[in-house]
């Protein structure tokens, strides 16, 4: 009895494992700068350089879907948390 109760275990971990959703795929941008343009006069500063996708979201306060997907379609993402009536912020690839 012992014996069939280990196989049917085993059997169900088995059954578990291939009906497991499948892993999904990572998407590496690499690191990001964060800069700020200066509206009245042009110039480009940076805030900061070459920090995580992760941080970047953290400091801007935007979502991290949002950025991967923009910068993927090679856009630079907009900061809206660094962004006001005299800069205007964006999350750049390295």
């Amino acid at each position: 009895m012992r014996i069939r109760s280990a196989f049917a275990v085993a059997a169900g971990a088995a059954a578990v494992l291939a009906f497991s959703a499948p892993a999904q795929a990572t998407i590496d941008i690499g690191n990001v700068d964060i800069t700020v343009t200066d509206i009245a006069s042009g110039n480009e500063y940076y805030l900061f350089q070459n920090v995580s996708v992760l941080q970047a979201a953290q400091i801007c306060q935007v979502n991290v879907d949002v950025i991967t997907a923009t910068l993927l379609r090679g856009d630079a993402a907009k900061c809206s948390n660094k962004t006001n009536n005299h800069q205007q912020a964006w999350i750049k690839k390295h």
